[in-house]
C-alpha cells in the first residue's frame, strides 16, 4: 500500500505545489493521481488525487463549497488546481469549507505538467503493483473455478475482498445471486426507491450507509438487467477503483450467464406446461420432467395473470428460487409452482400486477389442467371486482365451475336455448350479448363493434331476453349471463 501523502507532494519543491486550504489533511494517503474536467466524483475514488486545470471548478461561491464537500464525501485525497487563467478565483467560503473538512486544496505552478505529478504518485505506488496484480489474478481464478465449487462466485469474491457483496435488480427489487447473508428487504426497497427515476441510466456510485466502522455502497453493473452491486463492510478495508472495475465486470458476466440459463429453462418449462395442460403426455412421462424443475412436490398450485406481467413474474420467482414453469395460453399467463411456496410468491407478485387468480391445490398431474382453468376463472373475478388476488373457491356455485364439465353444464343451463336459437337461425345473439356486456351495455359501442344499426341492436336484445327469459336491466340476470359467457369461453380453453 502506498505511503505517499499530500504533504509529501508539497515537500517535493520540484513539483511546485503549495497548499492553500485544508492543511489539517496533509497526512491523507495518495494511491493514484488523475486528471478530470467532468464531474470528478463519478470518475475518481477513495485516496485518489484530482488534478484539474479548473474547468470542473464552479465559479459560484455556494457551488464551490458543494464541490469541496462532494470530493470529501467520495474520499478523495485532495485536489490540485492549476495556477493559470483557466481556473476561476477560489472564494474565501470554499477555502474555509476545505479547512473545516481538512480537505487539502493545492495550487501548482503552470510550469509543472500534471504528468510529472502523476508519474511521481505512480512511482510511489509501484511497490503495491505486484500485490494488486496478484489480487486480480485471484479474482479471475475465483470466476474460473466457480462452476467447480459449492460456493457461489459472489461468496468467493466477498471473502477475497473482505466485503459482503450482493447483486440487486433495482427494477424488480430482488437479490439476483445467492449469498450467505441475503440483503434485507428494507435495504433493497431503499435502494430501488433511490434509483426509481434513473433506471435508464443508473448512477455509477451511491452511498447507502456510512459510519465509523461500517459503509454500504452501490455500483451500477454492466448488465442487460437493471442491476447494482451492493458492498458492505469496513471503510478501513481497501478496494480501489482498479479492483472494483474488474469485480463489476466479473459479476456482470455471472449475472448475464445466470439470466441466459433461466431464459432457456423458461422456454423448456413453457413447452412442458403446455403439454401438461393439453393432457398430451401420460403422468408417468411428465413426472421426471417436473423433477428437473424441482416440481416433484405432492401438491401444486396454478397462478394466472396478465401476459404482460409474465417476464417480471419469471424474473422475480427465479431470483427468489421458487421452482416453477410458466406458459401463455388464450391471452393469459399461467405459473405452476409447489403449493408450499405459493403464499410467499403471491405476496411478492401481487403488489406488482393488477390482478391475479389462484387455483386450489392439485394433488395429481391430471388435475393441473383443471387447476389452470380455475386460476383463469379466479383471474376474471379479480379483474371484475378490482381485488388484486382472487382465490378459486372449492364450494363455488354452478356459475363458477370447477372443471370443464361443470363449465359446460353452466353454459347449457343458462345459455343453452340461446345457443340453439343461434344455430337454427344464424342470428349471432350470443355474440351480440357478449359484446354488449363486455362494453358495459353501451349501445353505441356495441352497435359500432358489430357493424349494425341501433334499431337492429334493439331487436337483438329483445330477442335475447325473450329466448333466455332474463332481463338485461336486472343486475342478477346480467351477472348470471356474464358468468355463463365466461364459463363458455373457458370450457373451450386449454384444449389440445
Amino acid at each position: 500500500m502506498s505511503r505517499l501523502t499530500v504533504g509529501d507532494l508539497i515537500a517535493m519543491d520540484q513539483l511546485g505545489c503549495a497548499a492553500v486550504a485544508g492543511m489539517g489533511g496533509l497526512d491523507r494517503r495518495i494511491v493514484w493521481a488523475h486528471t478530470s474536467e467532468l464531474d470528478p466524483w463519478d470518475w475518481l475514488g477513495a485516496d485518489e488525487l484530482l488534478m484539474t486545470a479548473g474547468l470542473c471548478v464552479p465559479s459560484d461561491e455556494r457551488a464551490q463549497c458543494t464541490f469541496v464537500e462532494r470530493l470529501h464525501e467520495k474520499g478523495l485525497a485532495g485536489v490540485i488546481i492549476g495556477d493559470d487563467v483557466t481556473a476561476p478565483p477560489l472564494t474565501a467560503a470554499m477555502l474555509a469549507n476545505a479547512d473545516r473538512l481538512n480537505f487539502p486544496i493545492l495550487r501548482c505552478s503552470h510550469t509543472t505538467p500534471f504528468a510529472a505529478i502523476g508519474r511521481t504518485v505512480a512511482l510511489a505506488s509501484q511497490s503495491v503493483q505486484v500485490s494488486r496484480v496478484a489480487r486480480l489474478s485471484r479474482l479471475y481464478e475465483h470466476a474460473r473455478s466457480t462452476s467447480l465449487a459449492e460456493t457461489s462466485l459472489l461468496v468467493r469474491l466477498s471473502r477475497e475482498l473482505q466485503y459482503t457483496l450482493h447483486v440487486v435488480d433495482v427494477e424488480h427489487g430482488t437479490d439476483v445471486l445467492p449469498t450467505d447473508n441475503p440483503l434485507s428487504d428494507a435495504t433493497i426497497r431503499s435502494l430501488t426507491s433511490r434509483v426509481a427515476g434513473t433506471l435508464d441510466r443508473l448512477p455509477a456510485h451511491l452511498t447507502l450507509g456510512e459510519g465509523a466502522d461500517y459503509v454500504m455502497t452501490a455500483h451500477a453493473l454492466p448488465t442487460h438487467r437493471k442491476c447494482m452491486l451492493v458492498m458492505e463492510g469496513s471503510p478501513a478495508t481497501d478496494v480501489d477503483a482498479f479492483a472494483l472495475l474488474h469485480v463489476r465486470s466479473l459479476i456482470g458476466v455471472e449475472v448475464e450467464k445466470v439470466t441466459r440459463e433461466r431464459e432457456y429453462a423458461d422456454e423448456v418449462g413453457e413447452g412442458l406446461l403446455r403439454r401438461i395442460l393439453a393432457g398430451s403426455d401420460a403422468p408417468e412421462a411428465v413426472t421426471p420432467l417436473l423433477e428437473e424443475f424441482d416440481l416433484s412436490a405432492p401438491e401444486w398450485t396454478v397462478l394466472s395473470f396478465d401476459i404482460d406481467f409474465l417476464p417480471a413474474a419469471r424474473t422475480i420467482a427465479g431470483d427468489r428460487g421458487v421452482p416453477n414453469v410458466t406458459a401463455i395460453l388464450d391471452e393469459r399467463a399461467y405459473m405452476l409452482l409447489p403449493t408450499g411456496r405459493c403464499s410467499e410468491t403471491i405476496d411478492v407478485l401481487s403488489g406488482k400486477t393488477r390482478a391475479m387468480g389462484v387455483s386450489p391445490s392439485a394433488t395429481a398431474i391430471g388435475q393441473i389442467s383443471d387447476s389452470a382453468r380455475q386460476a383463469s376463472w379466479a383471474l376474471d373475478t379479480a379483474r371484475s371486482t378490482g381485488v388484486p388476488v382472487a382465490r378459486y373457491s372449492t364450494d363455488a356455485p354452478l356459475f363458477v365451475p370447477r372443471t370443464r364439465t361443470d363449465a359446460r353444464h353452466a353454459t347449457d343451463a343458462i345459455l343453452g336455448d340461446l345457443l340453439l336459437y343461434d344455430r337454427g337461425h344464424e342470428s349471432h345473439l350470443v355474440e351480440t350479448l357478449e359484446t354488449f356486456l363486455t362494453h358495459n351495455r353501451s349501445w353505441t359501442v356495441t352497435a359500432d363493434r358489430l357493424g349494425i344499426h341501433r334499431q337492429s341492436l334493439a331487436f337483438r336484445l329483445r330477442k335475447i331476453e325473450s329466448v333466455t327469459g332474463r332481463n338485461l336491466k336486472a343486475s342478477s340476470d346480467i351477472a348470471m349471463l356474464w358468468l355463463a359467457l365466461r364459463a363458455r369461453a373457458h370450457a373451450s380453453a386449454l384444449t389440445d
